[in-house]
């Protein structure tokens, strides 16, 4: 069990994680409602604008954005209400596994600031959680990518195509990460069983 003043810190750190965690979750919708919005800000205010073309690549973006004739087909693409849900389904892949990171960890900092004793044991099965949903966030983030892409690409000049777009180094720099994170909640785990294992012989 922590000092009073720590435990109430981890309390509140959980609860800035629970929070971000909801705000993530509640904006995986607004991929398919508002696609490509974006706020222009200046000495009168904001303004929110919705260009749909903003999600994609550079090159196909410029196609795109070079002829009206050719916005105008790519804007009539994603208006359809299936492309709408796909790209839900794009959000979900990438930012599923993001809320459930930070749900974990939000959980594991409040378990550790709470009362009672066996805090830690109680913190780090939340921790394990919130390593796998990093290890499947950043394999995730490859994969909504390429779905993102192949799901607009008909509407672009080029037209629909297979379209695979992966940084090897920015996933394994995260996947190393995630997977030492994991290894090392793994052996703390251990630890704790093998401590509690004694104190039951004794």
């Amino acid at each position: 069990m922590l000092p009073p003043p720590k435990a109430r810190i981890c309390r509140f750190a959980g609860n800035l994680f629970l929070m971000f965690a909801a705000i993530v979750a509640l904006g995986i919708p607004s991929g398919g409602i508002w696609p490509g919005a974006r706020s222009h800000c200046e000495d009168g205010g904001c303004v929110w604008t919705m260009k749909p073309a903003l999600l994609l690549e550079e090159d196909d973006r410029a196609s795109v954005m070079a002829s009206g004739d050719a916005e105008r087909a790519f804007d009539a693409h994603v208006a359809r209400p299936i492309v709408r849900l796909g790209l839900v389904g794009v959000d979900l892949v990438e930012s599923g596994p993001f809320a459930m990171l930070l749900l974990g960890v939000g959980l594991a900092l409040r378990r550790l600031g709470g009362r009672g004793e066996g805090t830690f044991a109680r913190a780090l099965p939340w921790l394990r959680r919130a390593s796998i949903a990093a290890i499947l966030w950043a394999i995730a983030r490859p994969v909504s990518d390429s779905l993102m892409a192949m799901l607009l690409a008909p509407g672009t000049p080029s037209g629909a195509r297979w379209q695979v777009s992966v940084d090897l180094v920015e996933v394994g720099t995260a996947l190393m990460l995630a997977i030492a994170a994991y290894a090392t909640v793994w052996a703390l785990e251990a630890g704790v069983r093998t401590q509690q294992d004694l104190a039951e012989i004794v």
